[in-house]
């Protein structure tokens, strides 16, 4: 295993039970952001499919999924790039 602290030269980095609570607190988090976004891409590509798969049978419907999927994505494309702007940290205490 690879030593990533020289402790004769450097005290240990303080570390408590609330630390590592908050790191486990960071990791869920972002895994449930990226299943979060999973899920949003897919139910995207569920109604473009149904929009599609409907377009003789009803235009109406198509048209729907189709504006639905523009105006969704839009939406994502824009609350990505202020998330990546902001950095990815919102800490609400």
């Amino acid at each position: 295993m690879k030593q990533i602290y020289d402790f004769d030269r450097y005290s240990p980095p303080v570390l408590n039970e609330n630390m590592l609570r908050g790191e486990l607190e960071k990791r869920r988090k972002k895994r449930q952001t990226i299943l979060l976004a999973i899920g949003g891409v897919l139910f995207e590509i569920a109604a473009l499919l149904m929009g599609v798969l409907t377009r003789e049978s009803y235009p109406v419907v198509t048209l729907a999924c189709l504006c639905h999927a523009v105006i969704s994505s839009a939406g994502s494309g824009v609350i990505a790039v202020v998330y990546a702007q902001k950095g990815g940290n919102f800490h609400h205490e």
